[in-house]
C-alpha cells in the first residue's frame, strides 16, 4: 500500500511539475503577446490604471483554467461511461439520473417579472370587425391552375448532385454510433475550454454569450450529424426549419448545412444494401445507374436510374443500421445538446425527441412511405397543381424505395423567383396544408423545403418523401377547425372553449395561462383573418409568439395533445416556407371556402376530447 501511495506521489509530482512548466510558458506567452500588441499603447492612454495586468493575475488564472479543465475531463469519462452502459442496456436508455436526457419543463422555469411590465399580446383591434357575418365568409369557389414561367431555368432543374457532401461509411454498429457521440462530447468541451480561455485572456471575438456555440463546436455537431445520420441528423433538420427567432441564426445557418446535404454511403456498401434488400438480381431490371445519388437526407439517399422499359426512377435506399439505433441516437444526441446548453429553453425539447422517435420509426419503413405516395396521388388526382410521383413496386421494399424521378427546383431556389410566383407557391402550400388537414384528414407532416419541387416547365409544385404521413381522427379535426375559425374571427371566448375540448387546458389554468395561450393563438389566426394579402416576409409571428413560450412553460398544467405536435409542425413549417418566399398570400378566403362546405359530425359530443391515435 505504501509503495503504491509513494508510487501515486512520485505521479502526482511529475504532473504538478509538468503543469508550473506549462503556466510558465502561457506567462511567457501572454506577456509578449501584451508587450507587443498594438491595443496596449491606446489603453495606456486611456488610463494604464484600468487595464494593468500582472504576472501574478495570469498564474492564478491558468491555475483556474488548468483545474477546469481537469472537471471537464471528469465529465468526459462519466459521460462516455454512461454512453458505453446505454449499450449495454436492453432499452437503449441512458441510466441514472445525474445527466437527464431531456429538459424537463420543471427545470426551465422562467421568472415572470420580465414579462409584468409587458402589456399582454392580443390581435390587431382593426381584425375585430371580422364577425360571423363577415362578407368574405362566402368566397367564390376558387379553382388553382399552374404557374408556369417564361424562363424555364434549364441549368438549375437539367441535374440535381450533392455539392458539399462527402462519401463516408456509415457506422451500422451500436459500438460504433456510441463512439460517434462520445467523441462530439469530447470535442465539444475541448473547443468550449479553449474558446473560454481566450475569452479571459482577451482574445476571444464573444459574439456568443454560451462557450460551447463556438463556430469551431458548430463545425464539430455538423460532421458528426453528417456522418452519423439517422435519428440525430433528423433532430437537426428538424431544427434547420426553425424561424431565426426561435433559434439564433448562427445555429440556423449550420443546421441549415445539415438539411441541405448528408454525407452518403460508399458504393461497396450501398451495393449491400440493395442487394440485400432486392436480391441479387436486382440489377437486371435496371438498364443504367447512377453510383453518386444526387440527394441524401437523414434516413437515406437517392439515386438517379433508367429501367429496362426506359423510365427515369429515383432510388432511395436506406442507411444501415439506422432502424436499429434510432432510440439510442435521440438519446445520446438529446444528451448532448442539453448537457451543454446548445439550445434554448422553451423549445420543448422532450416532446420534440419523442416525435422524431416514433416519426423515424415509420420512416424507416418504406413499404409504408410507398402505400402514403399512392394514397395521395389518389386524393390529389384531380388537382390541376400537384404532381406525385408513381411508384415502382417490383424494386420497392422495406429498405429501398423507387419512384418515378421528377424534375423541378427545390424551395431554396425560388426565392429569387418573381414575386408573382413567390405568392402562388405559398398560396398553393397554405392551400394543401388546409386540404391535407380539414378534407383528406391525412397529411404529410414533414415542411423539410427539400420536399416540394417547383416545375417552372409545367408551372407544377412536385411533392416527395411521404414517411411522416399520418391521419387524425374526425372527432379531433372536427373541434380544431372551429378553433382555427375563432382565431380567425377573434372570438377569444371561444378560443379558451375549443381548447379546453382539445385537451390545451385543463380548466383550472390561472389567467396568466389563459392570457398567454389565447394571444398564441390569436396570432396565429391573424393571416386568416386579414382582409388583404397577408405578408409572410414581414410578419412577426414567431418572435410574438416565443415571447409568450416561457409564461406557457411555467404555467401549462397538462402537456398539448399528441395530434399537435406533428400538425403544428407542419402548419408552422408551412407558414416559415411562406416566409422564406417573402410570399403574400391572401388566406382568409383559403379557409373560409373549407369552413364554408365543411361537414360536422356533433361537435358537442367532443367536449372532453381525448386525443388517441387514428
Amino acid at each position: 500500500m505504501q509503495n503504491r501511495l509513494r508510487d501515486a506521489s512520485g505521479v502526482f509530482g511529475g504532473l504538478r511539475m509538468i503543469l508550473r512548466a506549462s503556466v510558465k510558458d502561457q506567462v511567457n506567452d501572454t506577456a509578449y503577446y501584451w508587450q507587443h500588441s498594438t491595443v496596449r499603447e491606446s489603453l495606456r492612454e486611456l488610463g494604464s490604471s484600468q487595464f494593468t495586468i500582472s504576472p501574478s493575475d495570469v498564474y492564478k488564472l491558468c491555475v483556474y483554467l488548468l483545474d477546469r479543465a481537469e472537471l471537464m475531463g471528469k465529465q468526459n469519462v462519466i459521460l462516455l461511461r454512461r454512453l458505453l452502459q446505454s449499450s449495454r442496456s436492453s432499452s437503449g436508455c441512458i441510466p441514472g439520473h445525474d445527466m437527464p436526457v431531456y429538459n424537463q419543463a420543471s427545470s426551465g422555469k422562467t421568472e415572470f417579472d420580465e414579462f409584468s411590465a409587458t402589456p399582454p399580446l392580443s390581435v390587431d383591434p382593426n381584425l375585430d370587425k371580422f364577425t360571423m357575418s363577415s362578407t368574405v365568409r362566402n368566397p367564390t369557389a376558387m379553382i388553382p391552375t399552374p404557374h408556369p414561367m417564361s424562363e424555364t431555368i434549364e441549368t438549375l432543374t437539367a441535374s440535381r448532385q450533392l455539392s458539399s457532401a462527402k462519401e463516408r461509411r456509415v457506422p451500422s454498429s451500436r459500438i460504433g454510433r456510441i463512439a460517434g457521440f462520445g467523441n462530439l462530447a469530447i470535442g465539444l468541451s475541448l473547443g468550449a475550454a479553449t474558446e473560454w480561455t481566450k475569452r479571459k485572456i482577451g482574445y476571444g471575438a464573444g459574439e456568443i454569450n454560451n462557450p460551447f456555440l463556438t463556430d469551431a463546436n458548430l463545425e464539430r455537431i455538423v460532421d458528426t450529424l453528417c456522418r452519423m445520420r439517422g435519428a440525430a441528423l433528423k433532430l437537426g433538420q428538424m431544427l434547420s426549419i426553425q424561424d431565426e427567432n426561435t433559434i439564433s441564426p448562427k445555429i440556423q445557418k449550420i443546421f441549415e448545412r445539415v438539411r441541405q446535404a448528408a454525407d452518403f454511403m460508399p458504393a461497396k456498401q450501398m451495393h449491400k444494401v440493395i442487394t440485400a434488400s432486392l436480391g441479387s438480381n436486382w440489377s437486371s431490371l435496371v438498364a443504367k445507374f447512377d453510383e453518386r445519388p444526387f440527394a441524401a437526407a437523414s434516413i437515406g439517399q437517392v439515386h438517379r436510374a433508367i429501367l429496362n422499359d426506359g423510365r427515369v426512377v429515383a432510388m432511395k435506399i436506406q442507411y444501415p443500421g439506422v432502424a436499429d439505433s434510432i432510440d439510442a441516437d435521440i438519446k445520446n444526441l438529446m444528451t448532448l445538446l442539453n448537457r451543454f446548453d446548445i439550445l434554448p429553453r422553451g423549445l420543448f425539447a422532450e416532446q420534440a425527441a419523442s416525435v422524431a422517435t416514433r416519426e423515424l420509426r415509420e420512416e424507416c419503413n418504406y413499404v409504408r412511405e410507398a402505400s402514403y405516395c399512392k394514397q395521395f396521388a389518389s386524393l390529389l388526382a384531380d388537382d390541376p397543381v400537384f404532381q406525385v410521383p408513381a411508384i415502382v413496386d417490383e424494386l420497392t421494399t422495406d429498405r429501398v424505395l423507387t419512384a418515378e424521378f421528377m424534375e423541378g427546383l427545390v424551395l431554396d431556389d425560388c426565392c429569387t423567383l418573381p414575386q408573382d410566383v413567390r405568392n402562388w407557391i405559398g398560396e398553393q402550400l397554405l392551400r394543401l396544408c388546409l386540404k391535407e388537414l380539414f378534407v383528406f384528414r391525412t397529411m404529410q407532416t414533414d415542411p423539410n423545403w427539400s420536399n416540394f419541387l417547383y416545375n417552372p416547365k409545367s408551372g407544377k409544385i412536385v411533392l416527395l418523401d411521404f414517411g411522416a404521413s399520418r391521419e387524425f381522427k374526425k372527432t379531433f379535426i372536427d373541434v380544431y377547425i372551429h378553433l382555427i375559425h375563432c382565431a380567425a374571427e377573434g372570438d377569444r371566448e371561444g378560443i379558451l372553449h375549443h381548447s379546453r375540448q382539445l385537451g390545451f387546458l385543463t380548466g383550472y389554468e390561472s389567467k396568466v395561462m389563459l392570457q398567454a395561450h389565447v394571444d398564441a393563438v390569436s396570432i396565429l389566426g391573424e393571416a386568416f383573418a386579414s382582409p388583404v394579402p397577408f405578408d409572410f416576409g414581414r410578419q412577426s409571428t414567431t418572435r410574438r409568439i416565443n415571447r409568450l413560450i416561457p409564461v406557457m412553460i411555467e404555467h401549462r398544467l397538462t402537456p398539448p395533445p399528441e395530434e399537435s405536435y406533428s400538425l403544428h409542425r407542419k402548419m408552422s413549417g408551412c407558414f416559415l416556407l411562406c416566409g422564406k418566399l417573402k410570399a403574400e398570400v391572401n388566406c382568409r378566403p383559403l379557409f373560409y371556402q373549407i369552413w364554408d362546405n365543411y361537414e360536422f359530425n356533433n361537435v358537442e359530443s367532443a367536449v372532453n376530447y381525448s386525443s388517441q391515435q387514428p
